[in-house]
């Protein structure tokens, strides 16, 4: 069924800071207009999952169901907890409030999945991450080679379902007014876009039904679940979609955007520390001085933050763990 030749992923590792910088710059107290932070952001977050399934397949190929799973489970959790417990006590230190005050929501947040809980996230750009552990979880379940003979009438029946799922669950959304997880079903459904883009090589050569089917449940979905601000929704999809697609058609590579993408785990995690402590500090209101401060202090501290966690945690953890990984089978 693929169609692609061997990849050149530079692009991908630039594409990957790139998208890091956006969701960084979405967090910022710029006073954008309505709605361009929340678009900046999203169409950030739409990068991540495609680029998720467009590298997922292969790395499942690579590994033994136990071995995938391991590998996941290391990748995200260690560092995430790490971060999230220093996140944790830099919000308790700041409030005056006791170490174990939050100590509940602290435990939930270390599933991943505390708004299922009841939980709000203490690191704001975690709520996508418990979608990536379904994703992950769903890969790991299906054979390795599952999306090299499955056929296309099948991932139409996957596209179909997922769907429906989706606007289900805005229904829900809609008719409770409870926040039922509308995101979950269009970001399960885009990382199987970006699933679908690898196997066939260009947007173009996705089968439309595929795409049709996620845009006919996409549009309803986001009216029905964000009223007014679906609009907001569709353009930064929309956008995410084609910065994809134009960064792979042209190749595009950047050495700084590199960098970045290498730490953009971290960096976009650890971001909230830097500016919880900012925000004590320096008062940006009506300040362009203070505003530009801030950023320049914010964004050197959370790469500093990164590189320190990705060169002494990360990647010594990541070294002794695929010693394990090899292990297992």
């Amino acid at each position: 069924m693929s169609a692609s030749s061997e990849n050149n992923y530079q692009w991908i590792s630039t594409l990957r800071g790139f998208a890091a910088l956006l969701v960084f710059a979405a967090h910022l107290p710029i006073p954008w207009p309505e709605p361009v932070g929340f678009v900046i952001g999203r169409a950030g977050v739409a990068i991540f999952f495609l680029i998720m399934g467009y590298l997922a397949v292969q790395a499942r190929q690579k590994r033994t169901r136990k071995q995938y799973l391991y590998n996941r489970f290391v990748r995200m959790y260690p560092v995430f907890w790490l971060i999230l417990i220093a996140t944790y006590i830099t919000k308790i230190v700041l409030a005056g409030a006791g170490i174990f005050s939050r100590f509940k929501d602290l435990l939930f947040n270390m599933t991943l999945f505390n708004q299922f809980l009841g939980s709000d996230c203490i690191i704001g750009t975690s709520w996508m991450m418990p979608i990536q552990v379904c994703f992950f979880v769903a890969l790991a379940y299906l054979s390795a080679d599952f999306f090299e003979y499955v056929s296309e009438k099948m991932i139409e029946r996957i596209f179909i379902i997922g769907g429906g799922f989706t606007v289900f669950i805005s229904l829900l959304r809609f008719i409770t007014r409870k926040p039922f997880p509308t995101a979950f079903g269009l970001l399960i459904l885009l990382g199987l876009i970006g699933i679908q883009y690898k196997e066939y090589g260009d947007i173009r050569s996705i089968p439309i039904s595929y795409l049709e089917i996620y845009a006919i449940a996409f549009v309803p979905s986001v009216f029905l679940s964000y009223g007014k601000n679906g609009l907001a929704y569709i353009i930064a999809y929309a956008a995410g979609i084609a910065l994809f697609v134009l960064a792979d058609k042209y190749k595009v590579s950047s050495e700084a955007m590199d960098k970045l993408g290498s730490v953009g785990f971290s960096f976009f995690l650890a971001a909230d520390i830097p500016q919880l402590i900012l925000e004590k500090i320096i008062n940006t209101n009506g300040s362009v001085i203070k505003l530009i401060l801030f950023i320049i202090i914010k964004f050197a501290a959370s790469l500093g933050l990164a590189y320190v966690l990705t060169k002494y945690v990360e990647k010594p953890m990541l070294k002794k763990a695929k010693s394990i990984e090899m292990s297992m089978k």
